[in-house]
């Protein structure tokens, strides 16, 4: 039973999985999978350098083609990273939502976010342009307005970071899709303007977007192989492509109230936690119950020491792992369930002594 609890838990150890994002062969882009990610190894400040604390200009274009998502989760597209959870600034897809989230510590829950809803469509190619200004922002699809959320502006500190696309700098958000191509500007183009690049993309163009003021990166991906995709700006930045996919920070033992408390959507692996060393926590103290049955407390002791013990392991050789999560919520949801089934053994053997003691009673 152990020794299933491990391979399960572990599997399948991929020490060193292949990374899954790699470039279309049919035309320019990237190919983003589960368990893929591509990113800038440098980091740099796409501000434009405004001071830290007032609110910035810039704008995001991105040329995609959303993948199948399931629903019970977000994925990040793209990802400024600064090092701190949550990260800096974040666009990513929650069904067929755009959402762009800025890190607040002020606020409960450490972000805030806007975006609309129904853009994502799968296999639907979408231009998005996002434009961020002391008003306000403004989300565009294809080149028209699709919202505009007045007062919601990004502070200069939080465009400080390395570039992440298609995965959380944690690992544990892959996007699915196709990026066909990304710029971004440190000003916030205008209405017409969003129009205008909206063309120049769709009609493979988009080189002349270099002669723009204010440019801070401009990716075609239309390298098609090699591990790393060029800025045609004059920043020359540089997306590495790794062969081996990496986390960039993994994460020992998570906390369930950290950075990313528990969700609805984690119910689910809660309850297979709980119910796959319910059936060790049971096993072992009848096992332990056929040396000492009479040590009914120490053998529910022994039996969470055990569960724990294995979980524990569990946890700290998937920091190993690349494409798992260690997780303190995971540790405590399995020494639950060990507890759980222990207790229940337990309770089911209190109730079957008086029937045994009556079977050996004989008549006078």
């Amino acid at each position: 039973m152990a020794v299933g609890l491990v391979t399960v838990g572990l599997w399948p150890f991929a020490f060193q999985p292949p990374n899954r994002a790699s470039w279309l062969k049919d035309r320019a882009g990237l190919s983003f999978q589960p368990d893929g990610i591509a990113y800038d190894p440098e980091a740099a400040d796409w501000s434009g350098g405004g001071p830290p604390n007032q609110p910035a200009v810039f704008t995001m274009e991105l040329w995609l083609e959303p993948g199948h998502v399931p629903a019970t989760d977000l994925f990040d597209i793209l990802t400024i990273d600064d090092g701190i959870f949550p990260p800096a600034m974040v666009l990513y897809q929650w069904r067929t939502e755009l959402l762009l989230r800025v890190r607040d510590r002020a606020r409960h829950r450490q972000f805030r976010e806007v975006g609309p809803s129904g853009v994502l469509t799968e296999q639907m190619p979408r231009f998005i342009t996002v434009t961020v200004d002391p008003a306000g922002t403004s989300f565009y699809s294809n080149g028209s307005l699709l919202k505009y959320y007045p007062g919601f502006t990004v502070p200069n500190s939080q465009l400080n970071g390395r570039l992440i696309l298609g995965n959380a700098a944690a690992g544990k958000h892959p996007w699915t899709g196709n990026l066909l191509g990304m710029a971004v500007f440190n000003r916030a183009l205008d209405a017409s303007e969003v129009v205008q690049h909206y063309r120049l993309w769709t009609n493979h163009q988009a080189e002349q977007l270099t002669a723009e003021p204010g440019l801070a990166a401009l990716y075609r991906f239309d390298e098609r192989d090699g591990r790393w995709a060029n800025d045609l700006s004059t920043n020359r930045h540089r997306l590495l492509i790794p062969q081996r996919y990496a986390v960039l920070q993994k994460r020992v033992l998570e906390m369930p109230w950290g950075p990313e408390p528990i969700e609805w959507s984690d119910l689910d692996d809660i309850a297979i936690n709980i119910l796959g060393f319910m059936l060790f926590g049971f096993i072992v103290y009848r096992y332990r119950g056929l040396v000492k049955s009479d040590a009914r407390g120490r053998n529910v002791v022994w039996a969470v020491c055990a569960g724990a013990a294995i979980s524990l392991a569990i946890e700290l050789t998937q920091v190993w792992l690349p494409n798992r999560t260690s997780s303190a919520t995971d540790l405590i949801t399995n020494t639950l369930g060990t507890f759980l089934g222990a207790l229940l053994a337990s309770k089911m053997q209190i109730r079957a002594i008086p029937a045994e003691k009556a079977s050996d009673t004989r008549p006078l």
